[in-house]
């Protein structure tokens, strides 16, 4: 289901259209769920949340938005637009605008924009934060936890017909936050160059994104385990100094570059609906993912019921605890190398929660009960797999299943 926020011109009908505009519009979800996961795991819809081990949340869902567009003539506009939600505890003020840019219009082709925009490079990236535009209580959060939805930056659009179909091409230049599973900052990826094309024909829409970036993490809370790793690297013992090296790498990596690959669908055919996504990144040392989902629903009267499945893997394998006790002892005394055992230990258990091996299904009802208003229905069951908590908060990398029953009233106005 595409999006169209409602919009309000102040203005009257059949004014020039070449002088200034302004548009107001809104939306925003209502939603409350219960969570059953392990003791002090925290359910999370995007790694940019704080979670929380609560069983009745109503943080996970609820916003409310509020876009503003001023039309300058037939060329330029100005957009901005503002979200209330539940953030990490390191998001800024500035976090709150979603969008703020300023769009040039050249021909009836091409969208020329800078500024804070939408990260055009998957499927929902024009709606994710509106609940009302699409038919589940919530984007798949196997795929779409960890992207990040904002890029400050520019891009630029261009879209014309090819007798019945209409094709769309962007080039995006900028940077982004990112969430990070282990840290309490978040991550920036930076010197963002990507592309994206679309096909859409009777209802079918066919798009594939691809960028290239930079990563960088602000090491500061794991410094102090990243020298200690140093100085086990620098001792005479190739298989510790080796084993140090690779604990260091996947902790507190930092300015790596990554590769993000993106092919979505969307089929909208008579009463029938269905999507399907597929993203890879490619960031060694840290994570190569692989994440997809597919959703397909079925329009009756006002209830469209639905159905989903989600999946995300990671192929940088689990860590081992090395066993340094041993051979560190007779070198550094029996309590020094207890440490470097305890620092080892606890090295790898912070890497493995903080990789992703998870799967969920979901069913669900969404009831159209008013032309600007939807109630939604949703039972998840998620399987995390060992060493795959990395979506949740507080988990402690343990294999685990948890079920999450959510109602949502989502509304444009």
């Amino acid at each position: 289901m595409s999006v169209v926020l409602s919009t309000a011109a102040l203005g009257e009908e059949g004014s020039d259209p070449a002088a200034a505009s302004l548009r107001l519009s809104g939306f925003g979800s209502v939603g409350l769920s219960h969570v059953e996961a392990p003791a002090g795991w925290g359910y999370r819809r995007e790694m940019t949340q704080g979670g929380s081990d609560a069983r009745w949340r109503a943080d996970i869902d609820s916003r409310l938005g509020a876009q503003v567009n001023y039309s300058a003539g037939h060329h330029v506009e100005l957009v901005a637009q503002a979200i209330a939600k539940k953030r990490g505890r390191y998001a800024g003020d500035l976090d709150a605008l979603e969008w703020a840019y300023v769009a040039y219009r050249p021909d009836a082709d091409w969208t020329l924009r800078a500024g804070r925009v939408n990260l055009d490079a998957f499927l929902m990236a024009d709606y994710r934060n509106v609940g009302y535009g699409f038919t589940a209580a919530r984007p798949p959060i196997e795929l779409y936890g960890m992207l990040p939805t904002t890029l400050d930056g520019a891009d630029a659009a261009r879209s014309w017909l090819q007798g019945d179909t209409q094709w769309r091409a962007k080039l995006m230049l900028g940077s982004a936050h990112i969430g990070a599973p282990q840290l309490t900052v978040p991550g920036r990826v930076r010197h963002v160059v990507g592309g994206m094309l679309s096909r859409e024909e009777s209802g079918l829409l066919v798009r594939a994104s691809a960028a290239r970036t930079r990563i960088d993490f602000d090491l500061g809370a794991a410094q102090p385990a990243l020298d200690a790793l140093a100085q086990l690297r620098a001792l005479p013992l190739p298989a510790v100094a080796e084993q140090a090296r690779a604990l260091g790498e996947r902790l507190g990596s930092t300015g790596f570059w990554a590769t993000f690959l993106e092919l979505g669908l969307r089929h909208e055919l008579a009463d029938w609906q269905w999507s399907a996504e597929f993203v890879r990144i490619s960031a060694a040392p840290m994570i190569k993912l692989s994440s997809a989902y597919a959703t397909i629903g079925r329009r009756v009267g006002d209830w469209t019921p639905y159905a989903g499945y989600g999946r995300t893997r990671d192929a940088m394998p689990a860590l081992a605890v090395p066993s340094w006790q041993a051979a560190l002892a007779p070198v550094l005394g029996l309590p020094a190398a207890g440490q470097a055992q305890a620092l080892a230990t606890a090295v790898a258990a912070n890497v493995n929660s903080s990789r992703q091996q998870q799967s969920g299904w979901s069913l669900g009802a969404r009831w159209d009960f008013h032309p600007q208003a939807a109630l939604k229905l949703q039972w998840d069951r998620v399987h995390v797999e060992a060493a795959g908590s990395g979506l949740w908060t507080g988990a402690d990398g343990r294999p685990a299943h948890a079920n999450v029953a959510t109602a949502v009233v989502d509304f444009i106005f």
